[in-house]
């Protein structure tokens, strides 16, 4: 279900931006694979990492670095050292996760969309911003993150600024986004 979705999410950001599908890759571009750098890997990150390798931090056409508005898709090359420096904001503000906190998709200032297993098996996607260290639950499953990114193209939430780069319309984002996870605390904020 969750390659499904995803692969709806790329034909929906295709309708917008016609050469993004082809500017993320295929799986076997990239040198690594998802599950050599995690054995276990989450049915997310398998469901992502097996159809694109992702956009690299050299892409230069605006429209094709977001993946959302602010974040791009982590390159499976990159992935190792995006690891690293989530772990180290995790541990320089000393934030105690409870279970597994990967990366999915970054910016530029070192924020992060995360994946977020907890102790007790609980799967979320998270906020992680640098200057902070908090992980905020934006979507209650990984199912609800990518059916969440869905809507916001069929409800024209996301378009492309007079530059080319991916935008939304905050306040319809915010309500697409409390309508489908009303127990994220990040919608309410």
């Amino acid at each position: 279900m969750l390659t499904q979705k995803f692969q709806e999410y790329l034909n929906l950001s295709a309708q917008l931006r016609p050469d993004y599908i082809s500017s993320l890759g295929t799986s076997e571009d990239g040198q690594n694979t998802i599950t050599n750098l995690l054995p276990e890997t989450p049915l997310l990150l398998k469901a992502i990492y097996s159809t694109v390798s992702g956009t690299s931090s050299e892409e230069e056409e605006p429209s094709l670095i977001e993946f959302v508005p602010g974040y791009r898709l982590i390159h499976i090359d990159e992935y190792a050292q995006q690891m690293k420096v989530l772990s180290q904001i995790l541990e320089e503000k000393g934030h105690e996760a409870d279970g597994l906190v990967l990366p999915i998709l970054t910016n530029y200032g070192s924020d992060f969309i995360c994946y977020y297993r907890s102790a007790d098996g609980v799967e979320r996607v998270c906020d992680l911003l640098h200057d902070f260290g908090d992980l905020v639950v934006m979507y209650e499953s990984p199912e609800k993150f990518l059916e969440t990114l869905c809507e916001f193209y069929k409800q024209e939430v996301y378009f492309l600024d007079e530059e080319g780069y991916l935008d939304c319309d905050l306040v319809k984002e915010g309500e697409v986004g409390a309508e489908l996870n009303p127990e994220a605390k990040y919608w309410s904020e």
